[in-house]
């Protein structure tokens, strides 16, 4: 019911290598923040930041349209019946016509929220591939924390690329939503977590800010045994990393993450910050509510 100002609609740009990418903050719409796609310069960054904000109120924007068109006296469309909007409805899903709130959109937000920051170059990652009967897609999802990063969805054979895309991406979505902490951290505010920011990384619960931080310590343990075990160094990635075992190991969660066993830096020898792949390793197994992990690590 006013004029907009500069600071009702503020664009910001972020580079990522040779390409740009957009955030659009609604300060007029409660602050409410649109991402556009990644471009090759920051005027078109921000017209994809702008394309989503748009798509997001069309709604709004077409009910603004009708009421303008009223007010010029122009033909206003007959409202449809309940019946003609629900086979409108059907042929928008049909023909994936409705751009407004999409999977991928969805999901892009999701991700945003649980992460608390925007995301950034090759963290959602499609890939469509020609199948028989149409394509299949697949989506990977790196800004998510611990495990969740490594994993791949695959949607339902569709008829054309995008169809497959929000296939895949809806797919994703509802698993996300299904899991309990994944939905508590999307809901909890930025800077409002447990305990220090720190960044890290796999199994266990969250930190204040947006960072997904490695619960080993925070979490009850149970020892597994009384004696050491030695296994190798398979990865390591800066905060934490895994051990493949020397010998099985008999316990019910061994087969989970194909009998790798978590390690956090923090139980690595004083002084000690990473271990290198391939590394001889010993160590106390332990029992969380997240599976199996190593504690008391010492190199061989």
């Amino acid at each position: 019911k006013r004029p907009v100002t500069k600071q009702d609609i503020v664009y910001v740009v972020n580079r990522f290598g040779n390409q740009f990418q957009a955030i659009v903050k609604l300060n007029c719409f409660q602050g409410q923040e649109y991402a556009g796609h990644l471009c090759t310069n920051a005027k078109d960054a921000e017209k994809s930041a702008a394309h989503q904000a748009i798509l997001a109120h069309a709604a709004t924007l077409d009910m603004l349209s009708k009421d303008d068109d009223k007010k010029s006296r122009r033909k206003v469309h007959q409202p449809l019946n309940p019946q003609q909007l629900a086979e409108k409805r059907a042929k928008q899903a049909e023909d994936g016509e409705n751009p407004a709130i999409t999977p991928k959109t969805k999901l892009n937000s999701l991700c945003m929220k649980i992460a608390k920051r925007y995301l950034q170059k090759g963290e959602t990652v499609y890939e469509a591939l020609k199948v028989a009967g149409g394509f299949q897609a697949t989506v990977k999802l790196t800004a998510l924390p611990g495990d969740w990063a490594d994993r791949c969805w695959a949607g339902e054979v569709c008829s054309t690329k995008q169809k497959a895309e929000q296939s895949a991406a809806d797919i994703a979505l509802q698993q996300i939503l299904a899991d309990e902490e994944l939905l508590a951290e999307a809901d909890r505010p930025k800077g409002k977590g447990k305990g220090k920011v720190e960044k890290g990384g796999g199994k266990g619960g969250w930190a204040s800010g947006w960072v997904w931080q490695p619960s080993g310590p925070d979490q009850p343990r149970q020892r597994v045994g009384e004696e050491p075990m030695t296994g190798e160094v398979l990865e390591w990635k800066e905060h934490y990393g895994w051990v493949r075992t020397a010998e099985p190991v008999d316990h019910a969660a061994a087969s989970l993450r194909d009998g790798k066993i978590y390690v956090n830096k923090r139980d690595l020898p004083e002084g000690t910050t990473e271990l290198a792949v391939g590394a001889q390793v010993r160590f106390y197994l332990y029992e969380d509510n997240s599976g199996l992990g190593g504690e008391q690590v010492t190199i061989v």
